[in-house]
């Protein structure tokens, strides 16, 4: 099951963990975003920072449903609000924890079953994440490391930075955050059409439209690599 209120109630449920009580704030976060211990402190609280946007997706998701009552969908948010809104990051993580009720975490449940009939979103594993996110990041470093015009390495940095906090935050964005990325790529074929075609021709023009096609791939949008690459070549070819 993929929506937002079904990450935000299994984020919510890992905070409950007794051991995270007596840790520090942001220590606990890392933990329960599954992000690295050494994560710098500043990244730490961005990636908390897009949990606190998830009740107000699941509100305009659920609002578009006029036969579900929001009173009884969505009367779990001014309880979720008080708690967010105690969150010290130089504190101890029990400050956060202790308020998420029993009750608030069944009313979140009620929400995720509901938008997995009306509105599900497409599943991702975390063996294609990783596999996802190695060949950008290796890409990456490569582009880092070449002697690029900027136009070209500046494109190819910021786009394959894009994809990967995309797959970075798929325990809180899901495969919609991933979509967006692959959406802001694509759509340069359109708006930024000379540069695109420049980076196509590029060293590392190849190689940036596999991870690209791979990324569609994953998300269902082609059944194979090579018929999404296709598409992409003849929009980066056309008049």
């Amino acid at each position: 099951m993929s929506n937002p209120a079904a990450r935000l109630h299994a984020i919510l449920l890992r905070s409950k963990q007794q051991e995270l009580r007596p840790k520090n704030m942001l220590a606990a976060w890392r933990t329960v975003l599954q992000l690295p211990e050494q994560l710098d402190d500043l990244i730490t609280m961005n990636r908390v920072s897009k949990v606190f946007t998830l009740p107000s997706i699941i509100s305009g998701q659920i609002q578009r449903f006029s036969d579900l009552d929001e009173e009884l969908y969505l009367g779990w948010r001014q309880d979720l609000s008080t708690a967010f809104r105690v969150i010290n990051f130089n504190a101890q993580f029990n400050e956060f924890s202790q308020r998420l009720s029993d009750s608030l975490l069944i009313s979140i449940r009620f929400c995720a079953h509901e938008l997995d009939k009306r509105a599900p979103e497409k599943d991702v594993s975390s063996e294609e994440l990783d596999s996802l996110r190695e060949s950008a990041w290796s890409l990456y470093e490569e582009v880092v490391k070449a002697d690029l015009p900027n136009e070209i390495s500046r494109y190819l940095l910021d786009y394959l930075y894009l994809i990967i906090e995309a797959i970075d935050d798929y325990a809180v964005t899901g495969a919609v955050g991933m979509e967006r990325a692959l959406n802001a790529v694509l759509g340069t074929i359109i708006t930024d059409s000379a540069r695109a075609e420049n980076v196509r021709k590029s060293q590392f023009g190849e190689k940036f439209w596999i991870v690209v096609t791979k990324v569609g791939v994953v998300l269902k949008l082609a059944k194979t690599a090579t018929e999404l690459a296709e598409g992409v070549r003849k929009l980066l070819i056309s008049p």
